[in-house]
């Protein structure tokens, strides 16, 4: 770690901005997070982060009354700042359609302490043109601000990776001497800066989550042809991935579509600005359209291997939008849970990271042991793809079931292994 006398503020300690607090400490500089939320801060100053991320704890835990303080004050974390943070994780609606009020927030209280020739660097997910309207009103207050435009690129479960190791930084202004000073500053990421306007580095964001968006629902219609033509789609990836036009990387995998909030946001979005400009945006409406379909698809299958689902005892493996966190923002698991419940199927789960109830779903039983959770199940349905799922003793658990029919909707499984332990093994893209 280098020592550096730069001073930044980090408004918003959620998911992104605690995160972003911990590894710009770890990167050496002096850091003050902020956040309207004052028990959020009183446990970050208890070393307990509000969300599960690997080496999040223990980098807070290093760090803190070092060169890393959380406050409930925000002029603490505004003034006399040299870049100032906007890390406010935007909200969802069920729809996946934006709340920007604690931006807004942010920006008010931005306007009433920030120093001259501070830089405010955001990197929460505005639509294009947000920075723009947030620029022109901050400068008839104080005209020498700048603002940066830093798309965030973190992953649920591996955000430090993301953060510290980058493929590429992409950073928008209209000032090039702001973004040559924030490559200065930030050279220790050690990968490429591009650097361009502040509308295109907005609309970078939209465009690479609405190209994902597109992978995963061009997956999800391949899967589904698969299962009609009799292919397998995991044989049909390992052909599309060795392409150097397609990507290893590429997100191809069959699955239920995408979840959490972050992709469906960027493609509603765009949607909503388009509209509003009488653009009708069909691809970006197909894409959402095709993701939509997917948990009534599954419902249907369900019921095609064990009608009526009323009074059928439904096990959920796995609740958090991905392994490795335990957040359960726009959790796919839980929509599950709902269209289940509206069957009258009797439903439960176990996540290895939720062991207490879940607002709202009072009709979901949380399990606390596996055992527990495949007493009795008439079927089981794996929707997150935790690594300890594949090392259960699928014999005995089966022993425990009152049918041992298992749906796979990350082809996660090994479907040789259960069938051999006597399951009725389903996964996404092949028929069987």
């Amino acid at each position: 770690m280098r020592k550096s006398n730069t001073e930044i503020g980090v408004l918003g300690l959620w998911h992104l901005g605690s995160v972003y607090s911990a590894c710009l400490a770890k990167l050496g500089f002096r850091l003050t997070g902020y956040d309207v939320n004052s028990k959020t801060v009183k446990e970050l100053n208890n070393w307990q982060p509000p969300i599960e991320e690997p080496f999040l704890r223990e980098t807070i835990q290093k760090h803190l009354n070092k060169n890393l303080l959380f406050t409930s004050d925000p002029k603490d974390a505004i003034s006399d700042k040299k870049f100032i943070f906007v890390t406010y994780d935007v909200p969802v609606d069920d729809q996946d359609n934006i709340d920007l009020s604690p931006v807004d927030k942010a920006f008010s209280e931005i306007a009433k302490f920030v120093s001259p020739n501070s830089v405010i660097v955001v990197s929460s997910q505005v639509p294009v043109g947000y920075c723009r309207k947030a620029l022109t009103q901050l400068r008839k207050q104080s005209p020498d601000v700048e603002i940066i435009y830093f798309p965030e690129n973190l992953r649920l479960g591996t955000a430090f990776e993301s953060f510290l190791k980058p493929d590429r930084v992409v950073i928008g202004s209209d000032d090039r001497e702001s973004l040559e000073e924030f490559e200065k500053d930030f050279e220790s990421l050690k990968c490429q800066f591009i650097k361009i306007g502040l509308e295109s580095a907005e609309m970078v964001k939209h465009a690479l989550n609405s190209y994902l968006a597109l992978n995963i629902s061009f997956s999800s219609e391949l899967a589904d042809l698969s299962e009609i033509f009799g292919s397998n789609m995991n044989e049909i990836v390992a052909g599309l991935k060795t392409d150097r036009r397609v990507s290893k990387y590429a997100p191809l995998n069959p699955g239920l579509g995408f979840a959490g909030g972050t992709l469906g946001r960027d493609i509603q979005t765009l949607r909503k600005l388009a509209n509003k400009d009488g653009y009708h945006s069909p691809l970006l409406n197909a894409v959402y359209q095709v993701n939509q379909d997917r948990l009534p698809s599954l419902i249907k299958k369900l019921e095609k291997t064990s009608k009526p689902l009323k009074g059928k005892k439904v096990g959920i493996l796995g609740l958090t939008y991905k392994p490795k966190t335990n957040t359960l923002r726009r959790s796919m698991s839980l929509e599950l849970a709902t269209l289940l419940n509206n069957k009258k199927a009797l439903v439960r789960s176990y996540d290895p990271s939720i062991k207490e109830a879940v607002k709202r779903y009072d009709y979901l039983a949380i399990s606390k042991s596996v055992e527990v959770f495949f007493k009795d199940l008439d079927l089981v349905v794996l929707m997150t793809e935790w690594e300890e799922f594949k090392s259960l003793d699928w014999e005995q658990m089966g022993k425990e079931m009152r049918s041992k029919i298992v749906f796979d909707c990350k082809n996660f499984l090994d479907k040789n292994s259960l069938e051999e332990a006597g399951f009725d093994y389903f996964g996404i893209g092949y028929s069987r």
